[in-house]
């Protein structure tokens, strides 16, 4: 009889030693893997988090120095860690086919018009001052976002054009338009506020632009671009930084990875004890067997290679039973996680960890036996039987 057939021996004749050994390492196993599935889904939402997390500088003009001129953008789109910008201009202009709603008697018939390369980003827009209520924002050249009252008030909808040139792609309102005063200038008021997407070629007429808002590819060098940035233009512009977004998410999901880790270490520490304490108990009760099976011209390499392929068959196949269980729960469990539910990342298997954790949890089984059998492998039979018979 070999070792594997003597190991299925003693593990069927030792069901309940074998039973709690099982469930141990299916306990040990189970843990592991979900912690695991947890650090890989944070470490997925944390890759996602730099790319879209939209920190940036901001590049606002100093009054009377000059404003900022398309060289001035082209350098900036050329500094490492530039993803994109966003140019912001703005200006107060009449428009003849449009009467706007009107304030203070004594001001002008003007409105104020805001140019910039994403409507949505960057204005009252994404603050949620003003909301859209019909339409969308505009997604090419010349396309404008009108107040709604404005636009019932000149007859217009979504999709009708002004000057032949710029079309209305949405309608948006603050909730606070009746609340205004009549000493409000007419360019002041929220219903003259028009907001327009266009490319760098803003106006012809336009000799620069007021702001420029760069985003980064790396919130992590952030600080780095602002020093840079502050020391090109620091008599040009004010120069800020805004990563509170990131920041938050960031701190929330390296807290997460911290207890993770500690969890993963106490596991790991408590089902190596555990174990390694069992299998000293059982091989204590096993001398006899061991001695006598020397005795008996068995080898005790073989005898050492018995006691793994137990561990192993034991352990291979709670890992297996702890995946299937871990990986169909996961992301369920995962759902509950506020960090990752609310940066859209989410509990699932990390294969590659998996595959290491198998690794590891074999190499683990081996050394454990290793230290269990070691005390009975180096004595003679002659002096084990002694000992059981003093």
């Amino acid at each position: 009889m070999n070792c594997l057939q003597r190991a299925f021996c003693y593990i069927s004749r030792k069901r309940l030693k074998s039973l709690l050994l099982f469930l141990i390492f299916m306990v040990v196993n189970c843990m592991v893997l979900g912690i695991l599935g947890m650090r890989s889904a944070s470490e997925e939402v944390m890759k996602d988090l730099r790319s879209n997390a939209e920190s940036k500088v901001i590049l606002e003009s100093r009054q009377g120095a000059g404003q900022f001129t398309e060289d001035d953008v082209q350098g900036i789109l050329e500094t490492p860690n530039i993803n994109w910008v966003n140019r912001l201009w703005s200006e107060q202009t009449g428009i003849p086919e449009l009467t706007p709603v009107i304030g203070d008697e004594q001001s002008g018939q003007l409105f104020t018009v805001h140019l910039q390369n994403r409507v949505d980003k960057d204005s009252t827009f994404e603050e949620q001052i003003y909301r859209l209520v019909e339409g969308d924002f505009p997604s090419s050249n010349n396309e404008i976002v009108i107040n709604q009252l404005l636009a019932d008030q000149n007859g217009l909808q979504v999709g009708d054009d002004i000057q032949g040139t710029y079309r209305i792609t949405g309608m948006f309102l603050s909730g606070t338009e009746r609340q205004q005063t009549e000493k409000v200038a007419t360019v002041n008021r929220i219903e003259n506020q028009i907001y327009i997407m266009a490319d760098e070629n803003l106006s012809e007429s336009r000799k620069g632009y007021t702001k420029v808002i760069c985003y980064v590819t790396e919130p992590e060098k952030l600080d780095e671009l602002v020093e840079a940035f502050d020391e090109r233009y620091s008599e040009k512009a004010y120069v800020k930084a805004n990563d509170h977004t990131y920041q938050k998410m960031r701190i929330s999901i390296e807290q997460t990875g911290r207890i993770t880790m500690f969890a993963l270490v106490i596991t790991l520490i408590t089902g190596c004890s555990v174990t390694g304490l069992l299998l000293s108990m059982w091989m204590r009760g096993r001398k006899t067997e061991i001695a006598v099976y020397v005795s008996l011209g068995l080898e005790k390499s073989n005898l050492f290679m018995q006691a793994v392929a137990e561990g192993l068959a034991l352990y291979i196949i709670s890992f297996v039973i702890s995946g299937i269980m871990a990986y169909s729960l996961l992301p369920k469990f995962g759902s509950s996680l506020s960090v990752l539910e609310g940066a859209g990342g989410s509990w699932k298997a990390d294969y590659t960890g998996s595959l290491l954790a198998l690794g590891c949890g074999m190499c683990m089984i081996v050394l454990l036996t290793v230290i269990a059998m070691f005390p009975y492998l180096k004595k003679h039979p002659k002096e084990i039987l002694s000992e059981m018979e003093g």
